[in-house]
């Protein structure tokens, strides 16, 4: 049987770290969660994911932010996996809540290892179930944008209870790959000018965390995390920072988990259509509940969430925010 609390957790925060205490006993676990939010989205690189329309297809200005776009969406973000016991070894395929609402649809393929007093070890592949959709050429103005896939293939490898303590750690490298690449098409740049729009390139990424359990009724999990991207194109091209403080409240039935991250990135090189560097200043809250034993069945839960996330950029065009309101179903097994 998946652990309520690590179903939660896996839900709920806003962060890929995680990594969750094995379970005890051989056979199958997991959890499944039908999601319907809604969502106030505006973005000028994301055109949607899937189904899920939210971009501007078409816009007349390049120095003013994107029009907000709403959007009703269901997702069913879920986790099977089977334990072999007597090995300690755990094989999981799955996909999780924060990445389906950043509009990233991610997946992981992997196996967590109970290595004793060393910790517990994870280690996956990462891959896109469903792309991603992007626009061809952000800048086009006066016509429709047309779009275009973005996938992301990677892995990730991370300790948890490191040397018997609550510290974790995960560092994950993606690739990501935009089938058509035709930034500044539209405005007559010269190649060297277009070479630095390219978006195509390689990511890399270092979380650290921290659960510190207060009492029976509150946990705190401090986390911070660096991060580089090497864009093809050096405009796009950065690196960055950020912090994550997760809150667990617990009484009862309920669970009440907010998340509270702040985060900075620094790019390499001036954007040529804006003679000015994208630097950006980016910051996320969410508060998520969970009802255990919903209708008295032992294990599905009620869930309810509001998330506000938002990106301030030294380039207008670039700032993006989103607020989504979710309601669904955890079922642990």
């Amino acid at each position: 049987m998946r652990t309520y609390l690590a179903a939660v957790l896996a839900l709920a925060a806003q962060t890929a770290l995680a990594i969750e205490p094995l379970p005890k006993e051989s056979g199958w676990n997991g959890y499944v969660s039908p999601v319907l939010s809604a969502m106030n989205f505006r973005d000028n690189q994301v055109a949607g994911a899937g189904p899920l329309e939210v971009g501007n297809k078409r816009i007349d200005s390049l120095d003013e932010k994107a029009e907000r776009q709403s959007a009703g969406a269901f997702s069913l973000p879920a986790e099977v996996g089977y334990m072999f016991a007597d090995q300690g070894v755990y094989l999981f395929l799955g996909n999780r809540l924060e990445d389906f609402l950043r509009l990233d649809n991610a997946n992981a393929l992997g196996a967590r290892v109970d290595l004793d007093r060393v910790g517990i070890l994870e280690a996956s592949a990462l891959f896109s179930a469903l792309p991603t959709e992007v626009w061809e050429d952000p800048f086009l103005t006066g016509a429709d944008r047309q779009e275009t896939d973005r996938t992301s293939a990677g892995g990730q490898i991370g300790l948890a209870n490191i040397l018997g303590t609550k510290f974790e750690a995960k560092v994950t490298a993606r690739s990501i790959e935009i089938d058509e690449e035709r930034s500044g098409e539209s405005l007559g740049l010269s190649d060297a000018e277009r070479d630095l729009l390219v978006r195509n390139g390689d990511s890399a990424r270092l979380e650290l965390l921290y659960t510190w359990v207060i009492n029976e009724r509150n946990i705190l999990i401090p986390a911070v995390e660096v991060g580089t991207y090497d864009a093809e194109g050096d405009a796009y091209s950065r690196d960055g920072a950020g912090m994550q403080l997760t809150h667990v409240y617990i009484q009862g039935r309920m669970r009440l988990v907010s998340n509270l991250a702040l985060r900075q990135t620094s790019f390499d090189e001036k954007n040529p259509v804006f003679d000015k560097k994208q630097d950006e200043d980016e910051g996320a809250a969410s508060i998520t509940g969970f009802y255990a034993r919903l209708f008295d069945v032992p294990s599905l839960s009620g869930m309810a969430s509001l998330l506000y996330t938002r990106r301030d950029s030294d380039i207008t065009f670039h700032d993006a925010e989103a607020s989504v309101a979710s309601l669904g179903l955890l079922y642990t097994f």
